[in-house]
C-alpha cells in the first residue's frame, strides 16, 4: 500500500482498489453526502484496509461486519439503554481540558470586532483547499483558545475527504480539513470542545470528530467516543473503536473495558449491543474478557458463535463450545502473558490458529522473521525461538 508517508495521505480511490487518486485539489472540494437509508456505513474498498489489522481471524472482521449491520430489534430504546448502561459504570475522575494549556494573550480588541474578526477567519479557514491554510491557521492559534467555540460552531469546514466515496483508510483528523487541522494543533484545549461535537445530532459531525479525536487521546474523550460505539452509522461506530485503540494508556480506557465486559453479558441487553461490545473487547485486545466469555459460548443465535470467535482470535486456541475444556487451558495459562500465547501458537495443529497467532505478533513486534503458516514444522520452531527470544529482550527492557 506505499510508503508510511502514503498510508497516512489523504487520497480516495477509483475504480478501487487499482487506481490511487491523491487528495482534492484546491478547488474541487468533495461533498460528505450520505446515501439513503438509516444504518450507513462508510465505503473502503473490497481487500485490505485499515480494519483489516483488528482482526487477526479475518473470518471474525467478516463476521462482525454483518452482525452489527443490523438495526437493534428495540431501535433508538435499546441503543440508549446500552449507552447508558456503559457510561453509569464509566469513571473518568474529574479532570478538565480547560487552562491545561497556556494561553496566548489576545489581540487588544473590543470583543464584538474580535468576534466578528475571529467568524471571518475562521469561515475563510474552512473554505481552504490542503495547503493553503497556513496563514489563516497560524493566526487563529496566536489568538488564543477564545477562537475554539467558533471553530466547533464551524466544524468541520470544507472537506478534503469524503468518507463516502471508495478509500483504503480514512486520513488523520488534522487531513480532514483546514479547520479540522487547526482544531488538532490547539491541543488539550480543543478536547471540550472535541467532546461536544461527538455528541452532535449530525452523524456526519460525530464521524469526522472521531478522526480529530483520535490526534487528541485524553481521559474526557473516552466517555463521548464510548457512546459513538453504538451508533446507529456503522462508519462512526467503527471510527470510534479506532480512536479508542489510540486510547489504550488513556485513564479511564481500564474503566471502559470493564463496563464491556457487563454489557457483553447483560442478557436483558440488545443483542447488537451486546455483539459490539464484544467487538470491542475484541479490538483493544481485552485479555480479563476471557473468562468472562466462556459462560456466553452456550448463548443462542450469534452471541454464541460470536463469544467463540472472539475467545478464538484472544487466545489462538480452538476449544470450540466446551466451555470445560476452554477453562481448563485458562486456568493453565491465564497467569501468562498473551504474547507468550501467541508465541506458543506458532507450532498449534490448526493451520488457522497459526495465521491468527502469526498476524497478532506481527502486529505487537513489526517483524515477521520470515514466518509462514504452512512452513515445515522444524523451520516454524526455528522462527517461534526467536520470537521468545525478542519477547525475553522486551521484558529485559522494561524491567
Amino acid at each position: 500500500m506505499g510508503s508510511e508517508s502514503n498510508r497516512d495521505s489523504t487520497y480516495l480511490i477509483k475504480n478501487a482498489p487499482s487506481d490511487r487518486v491523491e487528495g482534492p485539489s484546491p478547488g474541487d472540494a468533495p461533498m460528505s453526502e450520505p446515501p439513503d437509508g438509516r444504518w450507513r456505513t462508510s465505503h473502503p474498498p473490497p481487500g485490505e484496509s485499515l480494519e483489516a489489522k483488528w482482526w487477526p481471524d479475518r473470518e471474525l472482521g467478516k463476521a462482525f461486519r454483518r452482525w452489527t449491520g443490523i438495526p437493534p430489534a428495540r431501535g433508538d430504546d435499546a441503543r440508549t439503554a446500552a449507552m447508558k448502561f456503559l457510561i453509569e459504570r464509566l469513571n473518568v475522575g474529574e479532570l478538565t481540558a480547560v487552562g491545561t494549556a497556556p494561553r496566548t494573550p489576545l489581540p487588544e480588541l473590543e470583543p464584538p470586532d474580535f468576534t466578528a474578526r475571529v467568524h471571518t477567519m475562521v469561515v475563510r479557514l474552512g473554505m481552504h483547499g490542503p495547503n493553503e491554510e497556513a496563514p489563516d491557521h497560524s493566526a487563529l492559534l496566536a489568538m488564543g483558545e477564545e477562537v475554539l467555540p467558533t471553530l466547533r460552531n464551524l466544524f468541520p469546514g470544507r472537506l478534503w475527504f469524503n468518507r463516502w466515496e471508495p478509500h483504503v483508510q480514512p486520513p488523520k483528523g488534522s487531513s480532514v480539513s483546514g479547520l479540522c487541522r487547526t482544531l488538532v494543533a490547539f491541543g488539550d484545549r480543543a478536547v471540550p470542545y472535541i467532546g461536544q461535537l461527538l455528541k452532535s445530532d449530525d452523524p456526519e459531525t460525530r464521524y469526522y470528530a472521531t478522526l480529530v479525536a483520535a490526534e487528541l487521546p485524553h481521559p474526557l474523550l473516552v466517555e463521548p467516543l464510548a457512546t459513538t460505539l453504538f451508533d446507529d452509522d456503522q462508519g462512526v461506530s467503527r471510527s470510534a473503536l479506532y480512536a479508542l485503540e489510540v486510547f489504550h494508556e488513556q485513564e479511564g480506557v481500564e474503566g471502559l473495558k470493564e463496563s464491556l465486559r457487563a454489557l457483553a453479558l447483560a442478557s436483558d441487553s440488545d443483542q447488537r449491543s451486546r455483539l459490539l461490545a464484544m467487538r470491542a473487547l475484541a479490538v483493544l485486545r481485552d485479555e480479563e474478557c476471557i473468562e468472562v466469555l466462556i459462560p456466553s459460548l452456550s448463548e443462542r443465535s450469534v452471541l454464541g458463535e460470536a463469544a467463540w470467535r472472539v475467545l478464538r482470535m484472544l487466545t489462538a486456541q480452538d476449544f470450540g463450545d466446551r466451555e470445560r475444556d476452554w477453562r481448563g487451558w485458562f486456568s493453565e495459562h491465564g497467569g501468562r502473558s498473551r504474547v507468550e500465547w501467541l508465541i506458543d501458537s506458532l507450532d498449534h495443529e490448526d493451520p488457522e490458529i497459526r495465521a491468527i497467532a502469526s498476524r497478532d505478533l506481527v502486529r505487537a513486534s513489526g517483524q515477521d522473521y520470515g514466518y509462514r503458516v504452512n512452513m515445515p514444522r522444524d523451520d516454524r520452531k526455528a522462527i517461534r525461538e526467536r520470537y521468545r527470544l525478542w519477547w525475553s529482550a522486551q521484558n529485559e527492557s522494561g524491567s
